[in-house]
Order: C-alpha cells, then structure tokens, then sequence
C-alpha cells in the first residue's frame, strides 16, 4: 500500500529535487525556481491544488515566466514569455495537476516535470548566458507561439524592423470580427481587453506595424 504524503513533505521534495537538478535557487517565500541572466529573470512557479489535504491528496502545477527587470515589477509588465507545464498538455488522458501524493507518484511527476523544464526554461537560459541577442532571434524565430513570446521585447532588442513579418502573420490571421476591432480602435474604442492592455496586437497597432483593413 502506498504512504499518502503530507502537503509538505510533497511538495518540498518536489521543490528541492527540482532545484538540485536545475542549479535555480528555490524561493521558499515566493514557491518559484528562479534564475538571473542579464536583465532578465527565469522563474518557474508552483501552484498548489486548492483541494489538497495531507494523507489525502497532493497536487500541484507550474509556470514558466521570462521577465524582464527594466519593464517593471508587475506580471502584467514584466513578462516577456511564458508556458505552462500542465500533464494535459503533454497527454491526452492527463489533468490539470501533478500527483505527487505517494513517493511513486511524486518521482514520476518530477521525472515529467524535470525533462519538461530542462527542454525548455533551462535550455533557453542557457541560449540567453550563451548568445544573447541569438536567443532573443531564437525566441522569434524558432520559439514564438511556444513561449508566448511578446513584440515589445524582441523589437527592443533587435529593432522593430525584425518584427515586422510577424506582425503581418498576426494580423493576416485575425478573424474578420477582430480586424474590425481593430478599426474600432482605431477610432478610439477602448472597450475590448486587449485594446487597454499589453499584448501583440496592441503593439502591432499602436506602432502601425501593418496596413489596418477589414
């Protein structure tokens, strides 16, 4: 019979263990790996199930964010790429959360999670500590839609003319409905999400990146 762990014991070896692998020191305070290169920081974030009960059931997911210090202290700023380490995403029949409430189910989800990380938030650290501006080319060129890349960030970086086939593949690919969102912003509509927060199309728009029609 499999020992059901406590919410701390799980998640502290899940943690630490990650933490060893990767060379990122775990904030405690904050539950996030967390790594500096330059201006940038790397931080894969935990998130525990509401649900979780010690000797019961232990669950938990997490995020990859790339911020960017000079862009501020708040997500909504900051973040510059991002991607979500969820079984869901990698299987058909996974779920929203890792189980690590058993020592089995706790080494198979760091099994998936350490290969997951290491493909991917580790694998572009490294890129960053390497060549810095390759991997900011890396990013548009290899690895936008992946990471939810942000515009603003490569066009600081490599000039807003080495964004301009992306942001015409963008706006190519919007629906008639949001091209006409975009007329209506144009117009000086603020009533749309991305019309008042930061985002690509907004970017697109706002730096007349592409010919508008509908």
């Amino acid at each position: 019979m499999n020992h059901i762990l406590s919410v701390a014991d799980a998640t502290e070896k899940l943690y630490n263990s990650l933490s060893e692998s990767t060379g990122w020191k775990f904030l405690k305070s904050q539950r996030c790996l967390k790594k500096t290169v330059k201006d940038l920081i790397f931080e894969i974030d935990f998130f525990s199930s509401k649900w979780n009960c010690s000797q019961q059931s232990v669950e938990v997911n997490a995020e990859f964010w790339l911020r960017c210090k000079s862009y501020g202290k708040l997500p909504v700023d900051n973040v510059i790429a991002s991607m979500p380490y969820r079984p869901e995403l990698y299987d058909s029949k996974g779920g929203s959360w890792y189980d690590i409430s058993t020592e089995k189910k706790l080494n198979a989800a760091f099994k998936d999670l350490n290969m997951r990380i290491h493909e991917t938030a580790v694998s572009l650290c490294i890129q960053f500590e390497t060549d810095y501006l390759a991997a900011v080319k890396g990013l548009l060129e290899e690895h936008f839609d992946e990471y939810n890349v942000h515009l603003d960030f490569i066009a600081d970086k490599l000039g807003k003319s080495a964004i301009e086939d992306k942001a015409r593949e963008i706006y190519a690919g919007l629906s008639k409905e949001m091209k006409q969102q975009v007329m209506a912003y144009k117009n000086g509509a603020k009533n749309e999400s991305w019309m008042v927060n930061r985002g690509n199309l907004k970017y697109i728009v706002d730096n007349e990146l592409v010919n508008i029609s509908v």
